[in-house]
Formats: structure tokens, sequence, C-alpha cells
């Protein structure tokens, strides 16, 4: 995977105005960048991250795929991405592990919300769909074994006419409703925030007053592995004046 970070609204970034809508899914998280930045590098790119967070597995690695002719009629063109395209989406319907969708990572639409003329891009003498594979990965996966699989299966797609699969040169990781992490997370924060608590009580006296605010930002994540990813929740804790006598 290539170094490189991008923020999900840039990721969509270069789609003509011929493309359908794309909507993101909120449910999703995608994240890209195989030379791990240092904190200080992340934060200064994108924010502080909080001291507490967890690292999960990654759920799938989605891979970039153009559909492209270069047959001179416009016409004939079309008519071999979309014979292409729906090739392909057949064989994807009987794939167990793989999705495929319409348009760029973090801006794509599902196949069966978008028709392949739809996602059809002139790209002056060439017409082309960029597509959005996800594979899954499988329970003790490696990257290497999830991007080989991924690379055959991109190299036996079938075309029609002059039309030509390419894969593009970068790899993203995400994972799915990252809302299931959310509990996980907070109980470390809660486990944190007593901790906090206890160190900064001196004996006899009463718990200092402590308030937290941005617990209900979304669940963000970064990679911090080839497979892995770190999700956290922006927030800050303010530790204030004693408060009441515990009981």
């Amino acid at each position: 995977m290539k170094a490189m970070w991008l923020g999900l609204a840039m990721l969509g970034a270069g789609l003509t105005s011929a493309a359908p809508a794309f909507a993101q899914d909120d449910e999703m998280v995608v994240v890209t960048g195989s030379m791990i930045q240092s904190d200080e590098e992340y934060t200064s790119a994108f924010g502080a991250i909080p001291y507490i967070s967890i690292k999960v597995p990654a759920d799938f690695v989605i891979f970039t795929v153009d559909l492209e002719s270069a047959t001179k009629s416009i016409t004939e063109r079309d008519k071999e991405l979309e014979n292409s395209f729906k090739q392909l989406a057949q064989r994807v319907s009987r794939s167990q592990g793989v999705t495929l969708e319409v348009g760029q990572p973090g801006r794509s639409s599902a196949v069966e919300t978008t028709a392949a003329k739809e996602g059809i891009e002139n790209r002056g003498e060439r017409s082309a769909i960029p597509l959005v594979l996800k594979f899954a990965v499988k329970p003790e996966e490696k990257f290497p074994a999830v991007r080989a699989r991924a690379e055959a299966f991109i190299v036996s797609i079938e075309v029609r006419g002059r039309t030509e699969a390419t894969a593009g040169d970068q790899q993203y990781i995400g994972v799915n409703d990252p809302a299931k992490h959310r509990e996980d997370l907070m109980r470390k924060i809660a486990a944190d925030i007593r901790l906090l608590t206890d160190i900064f009580t001196p004996q006899g006296q009463p718990a200092p007053g402590i308030s937290l605010t941005g617990l209900a930002n979304r669940v963000k994540s970064r990679p911090v592995g080839a497979l892995e990813l770190e999700m956290y929740v922006p927030y800050d804790v303010v530790l204030g004046p004693p408060g009441p006598p515990r009981r």
C-alpha cells in the first residue's frame, strides 16, 4: 500500500460531473497507508490522538479497478463497458467475501442502485467505469494473502471488446460498522477516568471534579498495521475543583 493519507471527503475527488451521485456509507471507515506515520506526524496532519484508544483488525481490504475501453466509437465503448460490467457483477454475486461498488473509495455506490451507464466516465479517447472491489479478510489471514487473492481475481476478470481491467496502485483497509467497537472504547475511557480520579485524589480529600467533552463524536480510525486500525473518539478531560464527598 502506498504511504498516503486521505480524508473520506477527499477520496472522491476527481469524479466527473457525468458520474452519478455517490453517498458515503456512515457505517464504514476507510483509510489507507503502508508506511505508518508516527503519532507526531499524524497529529500534525489530522489533530491530536487521545491517549485512550483500541486496536482492531481490519474487516476488509479495498482494491480499485478501472474497466476502460479505447474503442473509437463512444457508443461502442459504452456497450463494451456495460457488458463487461454486467459480467463482472454476475461473477461477484457468485463469489463469497467479495463486494463490488461503482465509484471511488469513500464515494461509491452499490451495484444494486447504480446502472453501468451511470458510472461511465468519458476520458477523451477512452471511457471507463471506476470500481471498488472489497475483499473480506479471512480469520488469521495476512495482508500478502489478501492481496494475492485479490490480484488473482482481478487478473481473471473477463471483458468485452477492447475493454481492459486495470487495478489501481493503492489499497484501503477498513472496518464495517465502527459503532460496534464503541462500547469497548467507552469502557477503556471510563477505566482511565477512574485511574485519574484515584491518582489525583489526596488521601482523605474529596475527589476532583472531572468533566469530559467530545464523547458524542463518531469513532475515528487510522491504520497502525497492514491489517490493523487504531480506533478512538476525540475527547478532552478537565480536572476541576473537588467534587462532592464520596459516599
